[in-house]
Parts: structure tokens; sequence; C-alpha cells
């Protein structure tokens, strides 16, 4: 992507740590954050984890989120509980 470029990560559930850049010289944060459903019956974790990012110059950088529950008092199976993307901004 180019610099100027506007990148939006949304992870559904409330159980996601806020998504984070790398390398906020190149990828940096300008908004978001976890928000729970209200309708949400107790522990289904409804809600989601987002964040948008602004591309800066050149590089490449991972967003990452990790999440140790899939449901209440259920850990995450293998593979389910971390999100890593790679950027590239040229």
């Amino acid at each position: 992507m180019a610099p100027g470029t506007l990148v939006v990560v949304r992870l559904h559930g409330a159980y996601w740590s806020t998504p984070a850049s790398s390398n906020p010289r190149v990828l940096t944060p300008i908004g978001g954050g976890t928000s729970a459903s209200a309708t949400c019956p107790p522990g289904r974790g409804c809600g989601t984890s987002s964040v948008r990012f602004t591309a800066l110059r050149p590089g490449a950088v991972h967003i990452t989120a990790r999440r140790d529950s899939c449901g209440e008092a259920m850990r995450c199976p293998p593979g389910q509980g971390r999100y890593d993307v790679t950027v590239t901004v040229t």
C-alpha cells in the first residue's frame, strides 16, 4: 500500500487484545479499542476489537493481537489465539 492509506482491523470477539503495529513509525494507530455488545449473554465475549491505522512511510510491519480465552473459561485451541498479518508500505 502507499503512504496515507487507511487500514482498519476489526476482530470479532471481545476477548482479543487491541491490534497493534510492530512499528508505529511505518503504520501508526489513529483510534480504536475493544467494545462489548450490550445484548450479549454473559461469557460469550460478543463485541469487537478494532483499530484504524494510517500508513506513514515505506517499510514492512506486523499487525498482531492475542487472546487466551475463546469463551468463558475456555482456552483457545491451537491456531485460534493469535492474529498476525504483514503489511508492506511502498
